[in-house]
C-alpha cells in the first residue's frame, strides 16, 4: 500500500499544502501481489497481572466466537508456574474449547529452582542490593520441555487439544516479575535440542519486539524444525529478518500489545480519548498486519485499556471498548482471508489502511482509517467488477454500523465515501471479471533528482539515488556527505517546493523511523542552511512517499541548491529501496505508458480521473488510434496526450510526434506542464475577466476585440504598466489585462512551460501554488487595483497561467497600484477656472492632484461618453491625491461641486 507521510508524526503535517481541487484520492487493490494469510485475532484471559483473573462466560461469549459481538477466534493463556495451579485455567480453557476458537498458551516462569537466580521473578535484587538474572539452567532444559508437555497433557486429559504452546513470554525483558531471561542462542539450542519432546506446536520467542537477533538464531533450520509460530510482541522493534519465516511455511503471530494511557505516575489520569487513542490503536494493528503478521492478539482482553472495560477509567465493566470495536473490524471481515497489495495516492498523507481477498478470489475488503476531520471520496480499483458490498463504520457515536452497498452498474473503481474521524470496512463482491490490461507503465516524473546539475564535479554523483538501494543513518546521509560548499552543490534548475523520496520497501536495524531528518541546502543568497524535519515514523511495509516541504513557507530564506539529508540515527541503520526521488513545482503529475492501449488501464483511469495530471505519453504505445478522444474524459481538461507521429489525431489536446492540431486551454481547467515542445497549428486559452487580471500563456496570441494588454515593470511606488501596441502577447511572458466577460485568446506556433519563467520579477505559474511571503499579488482593496504584498502566514494560493511579483524584491511598500502612463489636463473652452480649485495632473505617478481652499466639495469623473467611473469623492482643503492609475487609456472629465454648487469641469487625458 501506498503512504503518504508527514514528517512529525505518521499523518500530521509537512505535506506541501496546495489547492485540492481536482485532487482524486484512490487506492488500487492488486491481487497479484498478495502476502499472508490472516489466521485471526484475540486476546488474553487469565491474567496473573489482576485480581479478578477470569472473564465470566458471558463476558468471554461477547468478544469469541464467530456470531459474537466482537468475532474474535484466537484466544491466549496463562500457564501458572507450578503444576498445583493448572486447574485456575481449565474452566476457561474447555469453555474456549467448546466455543471452537483457537486456544495458546504462555509461561511466565518454570519452577524458580530451575532458574540460576532461584527467583519466580526474571530479575530480583538481592539482600546485598546485586541484581540476580534469571536464567534457565542448561541441565533442566529437558526438565522444562517435560513440564511444558505435562501442561498440554493436563489439558488433553481434562479434554481440551491446544493448539499451540509458547516457551517463554518476553525471554528478553529484565522483569521485576514473574518471568525468565533467555538469550537468542539459549532459546534456539533449547528449541533444537528439546522441541520434539513437546506434543504441541509450538510459538517461540515471544520476544519484546520482531529483532533480528532473535530471528537470525531461529532461522536455524534443525531449530525451525521444532515450532511453527514465530511469536513476538510489538513493543520493541519491528525489523525486518523475521519475515523470512514465511519462505518457510511458519506463521508470523504478534502475540501481545497494549497502549496505557495510565502507565506513569506523573501522568494525570484520564479515560479513554477518541481522537487521542483510536487511530494510534488502529494503525498498529493495521502496521502489524502490513508488517506480514498473521495473527494480532490484545494482551488483557478485559480490561480499561483493552477489548472490553473493567469498571476504571471510564470503561463500563463487561462492555466493548472502541478498541475491541476496531479490533472487531478486522477479526470479523479479514480473518481466513489474504493481504493483498493496496497501493495509496492520497496527498493529504492522512488515509491508511490495508486490503484482503477471499480464498475464491470472490470478494474483496478494504480497510480504511481515517484520523482527520475531513470527508473523503475514494476510487477503489477492484481486481474485478462489482454490483454489491457492504460498509461498516465505527466513529466516536457509533460501532461497527453497517450499510449496504449498491450499485446500477457494475464497475471496477467504485467509490467509496469515507466518514471524518472513522475506521471503516469496506467489502465488495465480485460480480463479473475484469480483463487484465495489456499496457504497462503508470506515472513518470520529469524532475528527478538525476536531471538536476552540481556546480562542482568535487560534489560527486552521490545524489543518482533514484531506483537504488541506499543507506540511511547518520554516518551515512543522503545526496551527499557534505555540510558546506566547498565541494559544490546540488543547483535546482527550477523553483521546485517539494522534494519526494518514493520508498518502495525498507529494513531497519533498530527502530521505523528517521530521527532529527535534516536537510542541508543552500538559500538563495548562496549561504549554507540547514532545517531539522524532526522525526519520520515509517510504517510497516512499503510503497509510500516521503515529501519534504523546501517552498518559502518552510524554508523562508529559499532553496536553490541541496548538499544533503542527514538524521541522528545510529542503532536504527535505516536501508531504503527507493523509486524515483524527484522534485515538483505543485502537485503535477504526468504518466508515461507502452505495450497495447487498453482503455480500462487503472493507472490510465488515474490520469483521467485526477486533476493533478498534466500530461500522458503514449507514443510507445501500441494500438493508439485517430479515433482516441481523452480531454472530454478527463478531470483536467488542460492536461495533453502525446501520440506516436503515425497516428494523425485531430482531437483537443493531442501532440502527434510534435504537432498538435488543435491545443484547447481554460481557466476552467486545472494545472498545465509540457514537458516536450511542440507547435500547435491552432492554440487558444479561455477566462472570465472582471476587470484586471494577471495571464501568462504558453503560446504566442492576439489580443482579442475590446481586451487591452500590458507589459509590466514594477519599481518601488508602481507596477508600470505599458499598453502592448503591436497587438500580440508574447508566449511565456506576464501580461496585465483589463476584460469583461469571458474571453478567448487564440494563437498558434510554439507551445512550452520553460523553466523559472521570471520576466521583469514577474514568476509564471502554470502549475498552482502557494505564493511566498514577501512576493505580491494583483487585487483590488478600497477600490485601488495593483500588487499587494504578502505577509508570512496568509500566503494566498494562485492558480495557473497567472503571476505574481517574485519574493526576491527590494521593495516595502504594502500595496504596488497599476501605474498605467502619463495624464495631462486641459481646460474646457467656456468653463470658468475657479481660483479656489485647481486641477492639474502629476504625469510620473499617474494621478490627479486637486488644491483647494474649500471644504465639503465633491469631486465625480466621467468617462468619454459621459458615464459616471468614480463619484461623490470628498474634497477637502489643501492638496487631494486621486489615483487613476487603473483607468484604461481614454477620455475623461472631472468635475468638481463646491458648497454653493459652483461646478468646476475639466478635460483629461490618459495616455
Amino acid at each position: 500500500m501506498k503512504k503518504l507521510l508527514n514528517l512529525v508524526s505518521i499523518h500530521s503535517i509537512l505535506f506541501f499544502s496546495c489547492l485540492l481541487h481536482g485532487q482524486l484520492t484512490t487506492v488500487k487493490i492488486d491481487k497479484n501481489t498478495s502476502y499472508q494469510k490472516i489466521k485471526g485475532f484475540g486476546g488474553f484471559v487469565c491474567s496473573p497481572q489482576f485480581a479478578y483473573n477470569h472473564m465470566s462466560t458471558s463476558e468471554i461469549q461477547t468478544l469469541w466466537g464467530a456470531s459474537s459481538e466482537g468475532g474474535y477466534n484466537i484466544m491466549r493463556l496463562y500457564i501458572p508456574e507450578n503444576s498445583s495451579n493448572w486447574s485456575s485455567v481449565l474452566a476457561t480453557a474447555q469453555l474456549a474449547k467448546s466455543m471452537g476458537l483457537i486456544i495458546f498458551a504462555s509461561p511466565w516462569t518454570m519452577p524458580a529452582a530451575w532458574k540460576t537466580n532461584n527467583h519466580v521473578n526474571a530479575v530480583y535484587t538481592d539482600a546485598n542490593g546485586v541484581q540476580q538474572i534469571g536464567y534457565l539452567k542448561p541441565e533442566n532444559y529437558q526438565d522444562y520441555a517435560l513440564y511444558l508437555n505435562s501442561f498440554v497433557t493436563y489439558l488433553q486429559n481434562n479434554g481440551v487439544e491446544l493448539d499451540y504452546i509458547s516457551i517463554q513470554n518476553e525471554p528478553d525483558e529484565m522483569a521485576q516479575y514473574q518471568g525468565c531471561i533467555w538469550t537468542p542462542t539459549q532459546i534456539a539450542t533449547f528449541i533444537k535440542n528439546y522441541g520434539q519432546l513437546i506434543n504441541c506446536k509450538v510459538i517461540a520467542p515471544e520476544s519484546v519486539g520482531f529483532t533480528d537477533n532473535f530471528a537470525n538464531a531461529l532461522l536455524d533450520p534443525t531449530a525451525m524444525a521444532n515450532f511453527e509460530v514465530y511469536g513476538g510482541h510489538q513493543y520493541g522493534l519491528m525489523q525486518s529478518t523475521y519475515k523470512q519465516f514465511q519462505n518457510y511455511n511458519k506463521e508470523i503471530w504478534q502475540t501481545e500489545y497494549l497502549i496505557n494511557w495510565n502507565s506513569s505516575s506523573t501522568q494525570p489520569a484520564r479515560d479513554f480519548s477518541w481522537n487521542t487513542d483510536a487511530f494510534t490503536f488502529a494503525s498498529s494493528v493495521n502496521n502489524a498486519l502490513l508488517g506480514n503478521v498473521n495473527a494480532w492478539i490484545h494482551y488483557s482482553a478485559k480490561r480499561y485499556y483493552g477489548l472490553m472495560g473493567d469498571g476504571t477509567y471510564g470503561t463500563p465493566a463487561g462492555v466493548m471498548t472502541k478498541r475491541g470495536y476496531i479490533l472487531s473490524h478486522y477479526a470479523k471481515y479479514t480473518t481466513g482471508k489474504t493481504r493483498i497489495e493496496a497501493k495509496w495516492d492520497d496527498k493529504t498523507g492522512v488515509l491508511q489502511g490495508s486490503s484482503y481477498i477471499s480464498q475464491d478470489g470472490n470478494q474483496v475488503v478494504l480497510m480504511v482509517i481515517n484520523p482527520s476531520q475531513n470527508a473523503y471520496s475514494l476510487k477503489v480499483d477492484l481486481p474485478f467488477y462489482t454490483t454489491s458490498g457492504t460498509k461498516i463504520l465505527t466513529n466516536t457515536q457509533s460501532n461497527m454500523v453497517s450499510t449496504p452497498i449498491s450499485l446500477s452498474t457494475a464497475t471496477f473503481r467504485p467509490a467509496a465515501d469515507i466518514s471524518p474521524s472513522s475506521v471503516m470496512t469496506f467489502v465488495f463482491n465480485k460480480s463479473g471479471d475484469r480483463p487484465a490490461s495489456l499496457m504497462t507503465g503508470g506515472d513518470i516524473h520529469y524532475n528527478k533528482i538525476e536531471t538536476q546539475t552540481a556546480t562542482s564535479t568535487s560534489f560527486g554523483t552521490g545524489f543518482n539515488i533514484s531506483n537504488t538501494t541506499v543507506t540511511f543513518s547518520n554516518p551515512s546521509p543522503l545526496i551527499s556527505n557534505n555540510t558546506t560548499a566547498s565541494n559544490g552543490y546540488l543547483q535546482l534548475n527550477d523553483r521546485y517546493n517539494k522534494l519526494i523520496l518514493h520508498v518502495k520497501s525498507y529494513t531497519t536495524a533498530g527502530q521505523s523511523y528517521s530521527d532529527n531528518t535534516t536537510l542541508y541546502y543552500i538559500n538563495n543568497q548562496g549561504i549554507t542552511k540547514s532545517y531539522n524535519y524532526g522525526k519520520i515514523n515509517f510504517p510497516q511495509g512499503g510503497n509510500f512517499d516521503i515529501t519534504f516541504d523546501i517552498s518559502r513557507q518552510v524554508l523562508t530564506d529559499g532553496c536553490k541548491g541541496i548538499l544533503g539529508l542527514r538524521n541522528s540515527n545510529y542503532s536504527s541503520v535505516l536501508t531504503l529501496n527507493l523509486g524515483d526521488v524527484y522534485f515538483n513545482v505543485g502537485n503535477e503529475i504526468a504518466s508515461k505508458f507502452g505495450g497495447t492501449y487498453s482503455a480500462s488501464d487503472s493507472y490510465l483511469m488515474d490520469a483521467l480521473e485526477n486533476g493533478y495530471y498534466t500530461s500522458v505519453d503514449f507514443r510507445n504505445a501500441a494500438g493508439v488510434t485517430s479515433s482516441n478522444n481523452w480531454q472530454p474524459m478527463s478531470a483536467n481538461t488542460n492536461s495533453i496526450y502525446y501520440v506516436n507521429s503515425n497516428v494523425t489525431s485531430s482531437a483537443n489536446n493531442v501532440i502527434s510526434g510534435t504537432a498538435c492540431s488543435n491545443l484547447v486551454l481554460s481557466g476552467q481547467g486545472m494545472d498545465f506542464q509540457v514537458p516536450f515542445n511542440f507547435t500547435a497549428n491552432t492554440a487558444s486559452y479561455s477566462r472570465t475577466f472582471n476587470g484586471y487580471d494577471v495571464l501568462i500563456l504558453p503560446f504566442q496570441a492576439n489580443i482579442p476585440s475590446g481586451v487591452t494588454a500590458y507589459m509590466m515593470s514594477p519599481d518601488a511606488s508602481y507596477i508600470n504598466c505599458t499598453a502592448i501596441s503591436n497587438g500580440i502577447i508574447p508566449a511565456n511572458t506576464p501580461v496585465i489585462i483589463n476584460a469583461t466577460g469571458n474571453i478567448t485568446f487564440n494563437g498558434t506556433g510554439n507551445v512550452s512551460t520553460p523553466k523559472a519563467i521570471t520576466v521583469n520579477q514577474m514568476n509564471g505559474v502554470y502549475q498552482s501554488i502557494k505564493v511566498p511571503a514577501n512576493a505580491y499579488v494583483l487585487k483590488t482593496e478600497n477600490g485601488v487595483t495593483g500588487f499587494y504584498k504578502v505577509t508570512a502566514g496568509s500566503e494566498p494560493a494562485i492558480g495557473s497561467f497567472k503571476a505574481y511579483l517574485t519574493e526576491e524584491n527590494a521593495y516595502s511598500a504594502n500595496v504596488l497600484p497599476l501605474n498605467f502612463g502619463s495624464l495631462s489636463a486641459r481646460n474646457i473652452p467656456g468653463e470658468t477656472q475657479k481660483e479656489s480649485v485647481k486641477i492639474y495632473p502629476n504625469p510620473a505617478k499617474a494621478d490627479l492632484f486637486i488644491d483647494s481652499d474649500l471644504s465639503e466639495a465633491t469631486a465625480t469623473i466621467f468617462d468619454g461618453r459621459g458615464g459616471v467611473i468614480r463619484s461623490r469623492v470628498k474634497i477637502n482643503s489643501g492638496k487631494n491625491h486621486i489615483n487613476v492609475g487603473d483607468f484604461p487609456a481614454g477620455i475623461y472629465f472631472i468635475e468638481v461641486t463646491q458648497k454653493n454648487n459652483t461646478v468646476v469641469k475639466q478635460k483629461f487625458v490618459k495616455e
